[in-house]
């Protein structure tokens, strides 16, 4: 996507610059990132890219506590709540993908 793919108001705020979560537990933020399909993450525009992943990180934490404190433990998450977190992801990025009408 290029920059005149926006709308004028998404455009401005581009210019301005994106607001970025400040992620407090790196490996906590690591290992949700792990879950987010890839390809997803491709369909994003770069200059956009930061932002997403850091909001939707901030977005986990404020909507489901409880799968933000199982991947705050150490070790590796519980399958169960690893596909769950994992489909969590995916319908948020689907969400914000159709808003923006990234294909």
């Amino acid at each position: 996507m290029e920059l005149q793919d926006f709308t004028k108001q998404e455009q401005e705020m581009i210019k301005k610059g994106l607001t970025f979560s400040k992620l407090n537990d790196k490996e906590t933020a690591d290992k949700i990132i792990a879950l987010i399909p890839q390809d997803m993450i491709k369909r994003i525009p770069f200059y956009v890219r930061k932002h997403a992943i850091t909001r939707t990180v901030k977005r986990v934490l404020l909507e489901y506590p409880e799968l933000y404190a199982v991947t705050e433990q150490e070790g590796q998450l519980p399958e169960r709540e690893a596909q769950e977190l994992r489909q969590t992801l995916t319908d948020i990025f689907q969400e914000k993908m159709n808003k923006h009408k990234i294909k």
